[in-house]
């Protein structure tokens, strides 16, 4: 999540359908039909667990509806199927980061949990439409209780999937998705050493924010200038899709509106398919609306199709 080291950007999809008031137009869903689609989504915080009314709000602010919903997810939670069919309503695609913040690692990849994802993979399955599972987000951060052992936690991850697998949940798809940069930055911990391979995995995935001038270890920072690097470096893993699914910028040390415009136009970054915000005020205040022209921004971007025209 957001706060966990400088420069992370997070593909942020949340697709919503809102039915608009009567002092709104409709909003349009995207067509993205060219490959590869562009998709724009977003975490929106007390989204889904509270209802779609947080995530509505949102749409309804920028008249647009958003293409994936992102929420969180512990262990210490059954599956949910309520949620799920909650957030794909309408084309929605769900995406769930699965945080196990009691569970070790280790006793994941001994097989202590199976139980535990044998009942989530057979109502994924019985629920038979495309779920976006992200296990273990950032797990090359050491502020994650997952972090540190990358061996366990490639088995780990590898048994999961064949769990969910020998139970018919082959409508999940597996979101892979360090942070853009490796903390401790120690050969151990990068982020190649947590890849479970291309079998395991069907989106590579990046996190990452601009935290500006907000911190005595950070400074401004263009999104292409963020992601350049990471993306080099995560691409050369497998052919999969390319996904952001945390991003966001802060308002201080620039011009927010200027990053968001940039990041929505990129023609930088070929494979990127997705691109999720993380809409919270949280360590900074990360949200689109957080300012009357980081929302116009977003407002004329989206309308313009800058997603699309890009390509």
């Amino acid at each position: 999540m957001a706060g966990r080291g400088a420069q992370v950007v997070v593909t942020l999809i949340v697709t919503v359908f809102f039915t608009a008031c009567a002092q709104h137009r409709d909003l349009v869903p995207s067509t993205l039909s060219d490959p590869p689609p562009r998709l724009f989504g977003a975490f929106v915080y007390r989204g889904v667990w509270s209802g779609m009314a947080p995530v509505e709000a949102l749409e309804r602010s920028l008249d647009f509806q958003l293409d994936i919903v992102h929420w969180f997810m512990c262990w210490d939670t059954d599956w949910d199927e309520r949620l799920v069919v909650m957030a794909a309503q309408q084309g929605r695609r769900p995406l769930i980061s699965w945080e196990p913040h009691r569970q070790p690692v280790t006793a994941i990849a001994a097989g202590d949990y199976d139980d535990y994802l044998r009942s989530w993979a057979r109502g994924a399955a019985a629920y038979g439409e495309v779920i976006y599972l992200r296990p273990f987000p950032e797990m090359n951060g050491d502020w994650t209780p997952w972090n540190g052992d990358a061996p366990a936690l490639v088995t780990a991850w590898r048994r999961m999937v064949t769990i969910f697998r020998e139970q018919g949940a082959n409508n999940v798809k597996w979101v892979w998705s360090p942070n853009l940069t490796d903390q401790p930055r120690t050969p151990e911990n990068s982020l190649e050493r947590y890849y479970p391979g291309e079998a395991y995995v069907d989106i590579l995935a990046l996190s990452g924010y601009n935290w500006g001038t907000s911190r005595p270890w950070s400074y401004w920072r263009s999104f292409e200038e963020i992601f350049a690097a990471p993306y080099e470096r995560i691409a050369q893993l497998g052919p999969q899709p390319l996904w952001i699914t945390e991003i966001a910028s802060t308002e201080q040390g620039g011009d927010k509106a200027a990053w968001v415009r940039e990041m929505l136009a990129s023609t930088a970054f070929p494979r990127l398919e997705a691109i999720v915000w993380f809409n919270q005020d949280k360590e900074q205040d990360w949200r689109i609306e957080s300012s009357d022209r980081s929302l116009q921004t977003f407002r004329e971007a989206l309308a313009g199709n800058l997603l699309m025209a890009q390509r």
